[in-house]
């Protein structure tokens, strides 16, 4: 029997739906989604009482990018999102670094779910 996962959780646009006016509502895969963007893009100390959620990407945009920070990053991004975001499997992690930019591709498969890879693109930014 085929398990049918069911997740949902707040929109982050916080937009009110048109005819309830209840907050927008993600479902399933979009839900999911929502949350590793958000697991990749905490810093330490952004969420109360919890020190170790972080990745701490934004703070490595101003390091020189080479090797041993692209194993660090990736190291980080797995064991954050392994331990907080039990719903997937990380896949694969892509880091690639042009200029003041930092691509991350996260491709990971949701448990319980047969619809393959699913993938979360990030670019950041560094910003003076």
């Amino acid at each position: 029997m085929k398990k049918v996962l069911k997740v949902s959780d707040i929109d982050y646009s916080f937009q009110a739906h048109p005819v309830s006016g209840n907050l927008i509502l993600k479902r399933n895969a979009e839900a999911i989604k929502q949350s590793v963007k958000t697991l990749v893009m905490l810093n330490f100390f952004e969420k109360p009482f919890v020190d170790d959620i972080s990745p701490n990407i934004k703070n490595q945009l101003f390091e020189d990018f080479n090797y041993v920070t692209e194993k660090q990053l990736k190291q980080r991004l797995e064991i954050t999102l392994e331990k907080y975001e039990q719903r997937i499997v990380v896949d694969n992690i892509f880091l690639s670094s042009i200029d003041n930019t930092l691509n991350v591709s996260i491709e990971y498969t949701i448990i319980g779910e047969e619809s393959g890879t699913d993938v979360v693109s990030l670019i950041l930014t560094r910003d003076r």
